[in-house]
């Protein structure tokens, strides 16, 4: 199944369409990294927010690791995932290191699904589908095309060693 799927998404049409993906993930991670480093109230009310994603969540492990780790820390992890989502967003936008970047986002959807997305059944949809759209443009190197990374392998091939070198044409 996976051969399948590099083979479909290495196709250049199917390059474009993952890029625009991309692009349009990394505006959302962008605005939303930018929106919380702009408030100046987002990082000292982290630590309320993550008490009342503790307080019902039907994860037990997930209520461990916010009031063991998270909630104690509030201030660390409300830097760090302001910062966080906004690199993220700076990566998927401009398609720099961007199967890195995907990584980063999916790591961060995956964390909010599990504390979040109990509150809402949109929090937890929005957060599925953002995951399962990362995946997809991680399998199918969704920097290849309109990126900075199609630069860095063309100039710089060691500095992406995972990258595919050549990216066949779709047969019509």
């Amino acid at each position: 199944m996976t051969k399948y799927l590099r083979t479909v998404w290495q196709t250049r049409d199917a390059a474009l369409w993952l890029a625009l993906l991309r692009i349009a993930t990394g505006w959302i991670f962008l605005n939303s990294g930018w929106e919380k480093l702009s408030n100046p109230a987002f990082v000292p009310g982290m630590g309320k927010t993550l008490a009342y994603f503790a307080s019902k969540n039907p994860y037990p492990w997930m209520v461990s690791l916010l009031q063991g780790v998270a909630i104690p820390h509030a201030t660390f992890f409300g830097v760090l995932f302001s910062w966080g989502e906004f690199l993220v967003g700076l990566s998927l936008f401009f398609g720099v290191l961007s199967q890195i970047g995907l990584l980063g986002a999916f790591a961060m959807n995956l964390t909010f699904y599990f504390a979040a997305g109990w509150t809402s059944a949109s929090t937890a949809t929005a957060n599925q589908v953002m995951f399962v759209a990362e995946a997809i443009m991680f399998l199918g190197f969704a920097g290849k095309v309109l990126s900075v990374d199609q630069l860095l392998v063309r100039f710089f091939p060691r500095l992406l060693p995972w990258w595919p070198r050549q990216v066949p044409e779709a047969s019509r």
